[in-house]
């Protein structure tokens, strides 16, 4: 018996032992290509791909498997691994060659990049984050090709101007679609929210990408991604903080401007003034004063941010949570912009087939835009021209005064004490969504969401304001937008053989509401009673409403073979209240195709190429930018009269009102060369018709004039035409274990073309305006065209236009030497950019990384107001007014023979005439190149930071933006996005420093 029992026991253990043989516990490091610890990589056993672990904060990962078994070591944006289980791993993870398991967002559904038709470009989070201005997208600037994107002003608050592939409607808006984390916003919210919250920004760009939004889609998609939480991983907290200097990014066109004693010496050489004169004005005033007033009105101005987030998750919750501010004063006194933000994204697993999330962002901002406008002289566009013999400080004891005596103006500090004004928002957007797989395959999935906005502003002018005489005013306003969606789907994957179809069946309905108020009131006659209950005259109240509604249906499929010929559909129905019951409905489609030849037999084996695509596709979308209720016809108050009130036609309507269609064919091809070169060239042709136009009404109509001068009714007329070119190319110039150099180039060329106008003409020149819609041709300028100073009499001439100024003629037989406006013709400068684009290099070396971003835009063109102004001896000569001008004035006709800039001044001053006046003359190149972006950090090394495990991370940088101007036009800046540029604020440079640490 006991001969048995030790038999039995030894046979256990020996089983027990084999058993335990079998398994092997593996310890070991993950570190990235420069040999950092890389925290969060899977690393799955392949017999059992259910279970698993993720490499800790130090890269460090321990796990129980089999016995020769295999791990897969994972991680977004490096190659995966396949290695033998070992006691002690190192494994060294490579960066992908390739992005082709990038996801986007196509629609409403997320693809890889490599697998879709669309044309869709991403720009990630390290291309957006920590950049010193207050606006997250104005790094975008030349980072997309086909994307024109310009900032207009140097107001901190100031918003970007963006179009895609050119201006896609001549009467109805042209903006983007904003979707964010899946909910279209205003661009209210992306302004307000923190850059360093963005995980990426996508721009959807042909008909396969943008037609499953059908009715707003018309002039592209911008797709915005927020951060989320990771799973498995500990708590990540990230704290940053940087500070900038803002100053003008180019000083050329101040800098042309005379000198206190160029300017008395004009004053003597012109015969303004006598020497006797000019010595008494000096011993009166300011003596030997030379000051220099732009640098008075646009003085540096700090900028400070600072934020935290933390994020991580487990199996079941993931989680990202941020919040911060920033604080950024403007360089025209009195300007400036702060807000504060948080941000809580959550994600839920609740049980196997069901998950949940919330995106949550909030902001409050307080916003201070500069009382000096444009054509204002204390501190605002021609400040500059103020003479610089005169000062706003005191000579004597350097004080800032409250009146400059000799220019008869106060002084900016005088305008913002007396004249306060701001305005206060409070941005809420958030949404939620619920996710169902109930069977294998099969997602449902819906979405609420809402915008807020709640407005708040106020204006008060003080009695004691010097140019208020005693009679103060005050106005108060606020204001009420939501935004409403709601947005469900069910979709479909099936797989058979080589054979793969999803299939996709959504709901959409959009609502907004926006409602305000205002209220103002003159007479305050006291500064301690400012409000508006103690106005004593002209009591105004307004009140504003308008909303509109969107229900839509739409379906997409998507199917390829062996995952090298791909197909994608898409049909949407939208319904817009904007149009009439019998136009509201719109239907959209589009079809791409995709063929991913380097699949094919007779390229797998070619070594130098790595990746071969060609793509295509053609769609429809539609535009409804147009006012609310512009199909109705309605009265409304027009006046009063013996205190009743006068009611009249304020809209006509246009019951028959339609949907802005627009079609858009897209071919290209992408490759990527010697696993170092990736290029990507498109063709696209975008035609609109139906344009929502604003056609002119005769004055017989009976209904007001509005901002045209005449009165006009919306219609769908006309055609209008967009082309051209994007080409990407981005190269891995060198590369080595830790150290490599980067490059890429964007472009875009587009031409426009007016196809069809309205009533049958085939030419509309803008009453007042300076461009001209002209069949066959781009939108043009269209001004007197200035030949030149004649060299022998000095006197300025202008070509006769012809009998149809819609043809440019310049004929030196046939001028004029009176300026009048009914010279205007054809100039043959196209209004819009045909070329922008963007470069840039990139370098690391050990922790050390540099990274400059440059923006071109080539065949702008610009009417440079300012020289009217700037540039006029009418204003010079001007005793009263003791203005400065352009020392080019000097550049006057003397005597026969000489070729100069400027007419003689015995013609100049001659009544009603002077230097310059708005013609071709005017309207100059204002193209340009920019160092939009200049980064130089460190990336501290793990090991410097000491044996601790508080700092996981840290980081040093300096960043600058529009460094360097590189312009021949001479406006105060080219880079303004208007036809016509007049005492704007400029553009401005950031210096900045920043830290970064995580925890």
């Amino acid at each position: 018996m006991k001969v048995r029992f030790w038999m039995f026991t030894l046979c256990l253990l020996t089983g027990l032992s084999s058993v335990l043989a079998q398994t092997i516990t593996v310890k070991g490091n993950v570190v990235d290509e420069n040999g950092e610890a890389l925290p969060g990589v899977s690393i799955i056993p392949k017999s059992a791909p259910k279970t698993g672990t993720v490499s800790n904060i130090d890269g460090k990962f321990t796990i129980s498997v089999r016995n020769g078994e295999k791990l897969t070591f994972s991680f977004m944006g490096y190659k995966s691994q396949e290695l033998a289980a070992a006691s002690q791993m190192d494994v060294r993870m490579e960066p992908s060659d390739l992005t082709l398991n990038d996801v986007v967002v196509v629609g409403y559904m997320e693809r890889k990049v490599a697998n879709t038709s669309a044309s869709v470009v991403k720009v990630t989070a390290k291309d957006l984050a920590m950049k010193p201005v207050a606006n997250p997208l104005d790094a975008v600037q030349g980072k997309v090709s086909g994307l024109q994107v310009f900032s207009s002003s140097g107001e901190p608050s100031s918003r970007l101007s963006m179009a895609l592939h050119g201006q896609g409607s001549l009467g109805a808006g042209t903006g983007l679609l904003i979707i964010l984390d899946g909910m279209q916003v205003s661009m209210a919210v992306l302004q307000s929210m923190n850059a360093n919250d963005i995980e990426s920004v996508q721009f959807l760009k042909d008909a396969a990408a943008t037609s499953i939004y059908g009715a707003r889609a018309a002039n592209g998609v911008m797709y915005v991604t927020t951060k989320r939480g990771r799973t498995e991983t500990r708590p990540t907290i990230n704290l940053r903080a940087q500070y900038a200097v803002s100053s003008l990014a180019n000083t050329d066109y101040f800098d042309q401007l005379m000198t206190g004693p160029e300017l008395l010496r004009y004053y003597q050489e012109t015969g303004i003034y006598t020497a006797d004169q000019i010595a008494a004005l000096k011993s009166k005033y300011f003596k030997e004063t030379d000051f220099q007033w732009y640098k008075y009105v646009y003085q540096p101005a700090p900028m400070y941010t600072a934020d935290v987030s933390v994020s991580g998750g487990t199996s079941a919750v993931r989680y990202y949570l941020s919040g911060g501010a920033l604080s950024q004063d403007g360089l025209r006194m009195g300007s400036s912009y702060k807000k504060a933000f948080g941000r809580i994204n959550l994600d839920a697993k609740l049980a196997e087939w069901v998950r949940a999330g919330i995106n949550t962002q909030i902001a409050y901002d307080d916003t201070h835009v500069s009382p000096f406008g444009n054509n204002n002289a204390v501190g605002g566009g021609v400040a500059a021209m103020n003479a610089p013999f005169a000062s706003p400080y005191d000579p004597r004891t350097g004080e800032e005064l409250e009146r400059v005596p000799l220019l008869d103006i106060t002084t900016p500090k005088h305008v913002i004490s007396t004249n306060p004004a701001k305005t206060n928002a409070f941005i809420l957007s958030a949404n939620g969504n619920l996710t169902l797989t109930p069977i294998k395959n099969l997602t449902l999935r819906s979405l609420v969401g809402l915008e807020l906005n709640y407005g708040d502003s106020r204006s008060r002018t003080l009695p004691s304001y010097y140019r208020a005489y005693g009679n103060g005013s005050a106005e108060r306003g606020y204001s009420m937008v939501s935004n409403f969606t709601i947005t469900n789907t069910a979709a479909y994957n099936m797989g058979f053989g080589n054979h793969h179809v999803t299939a996709l069946l959504g709901h959409e309905y959009t609502n907004y509401n926006d409602d305000g108020f205002s209220a103002s009131g003159s007479g305050i006659l006291d500064d301690r009673l400012n409000l508006l209950n103690n106005a004593t005259q002209k009591k105004n109240v307004g009140e504003a409403t308008n909303s509109y509604a969107f229900l839509s249906f739409f379906t997409q499929l998507s199917y390829d073979f062996s995952e090298r010929y791909f197909v994608d559909l898409v049909l949407r129905n939208d319904a817009s209240s904007r149009f009439g019951r019998n136009k509201r409905n719109g239907l959209f489609w589009s079809v791409g195709l995709l063929w991913k030849a380097k699949g094919e037999s007779f390229l797998k084996d070619v070594s130098w190429l790595n990746e071969l695509d060609f793509k295509t596709s053609y769609g429809t979308q539609g535009n409804s930018s147009i006012p609310p209720y512009s199909t109705s016809s309605y009265v409304g108050k027009v006046g009063q009269k013996k205190g009743g009130m006068s009611l009249g036609f304020v809209s006509l309507g246009n019951p028959d009102l339609g949907w802005e269609h627009q079609s858009k064919f897209t071919v290209g091809v992408k490759a990527r060369l010697l696993s170092r070169l990736d290029l990507n060239v498109e063709y696209y042709n975008r035609i609109t018709s139906n344009m929502l136009f604003e056609v002119p009404l005769p004055y017989t109509s009976g209904m007001p004039a509005g901002n045209e001068g005449y009165a006009t009714r919306y219609d769908n007329v006309g055609r209008y035409l967009n082309h051209g070119i994007d080409f990407q190319l981005g190269a891995d110039i060198l590369r080595g274990r830790d150290w490599g150099v980067s490059a890429n180039v964007n472009f875009n060329y587009n031409r426009d073309k007016v196809l069809e106008l309205f009533e049958g003409r085939q030419s509309w020149h803008e009453p007042g305006g300076q461009l001209a819609y002209m069949v066959g041709k781009p939108v043009t300028f269209v001004l007197p065209l200035y030949k030149g100073v004649n060299p022998q009499t000095g006197v300025p001439e202008w070509y006769k236009p012809g009998a149809d100024k819609n043809q440019t003629r310049r004929d030196d037989n046939d001028v004029v030497s009176e300026y009048s406006s009914s010279l205007s013709q054809n100039t043959g400068v196209n209004a819009y950019t045909p070329f922008t684009g963007g470069w840039g290099i990139s370098a690391y070396w050990k922790g050390f990384y540099l990274n400059a971003d440059f923006f071109v835009a080539l065949g702008k063109h610009m009417i440079s107001m300012d020289k009217q102004f700037y540039e006029n001896d009418y204003h010079v000569r001007n005793r009263e007014g003791n203005f400065n001008g352009s020392r080019r004035l000097f550049d006057y006709w003397k005597k026969p023979g000489d070729n100069t800039e400027y007419p003689s001044l015995a013609w100049v001053r001659q009544a009603n005439h002077q230097s310059n006046y708005v013609d071709s003359k005017m309207l100059e190149n204002a193209s340009f190149m920019r160092l939009k972006n200049f980064t130089l950090g460190y990336d501290i090394p793990r090991k410097s930071l000491g044996r601790q495990n508080i700092v996981r991370t840290a980081k040093v940088f300096f960043t600058g933006r529009n460094l360097l101007t590189f312009t021949k036009f001479r406006g105060i800046d080219p880079e303004v996005n208007r036809n016509v540029s007049y005492g704007v604020n400029p553009n401005t440079k950031q210096l900045s420093v920043g830290v970064e640490i995580g925890l």
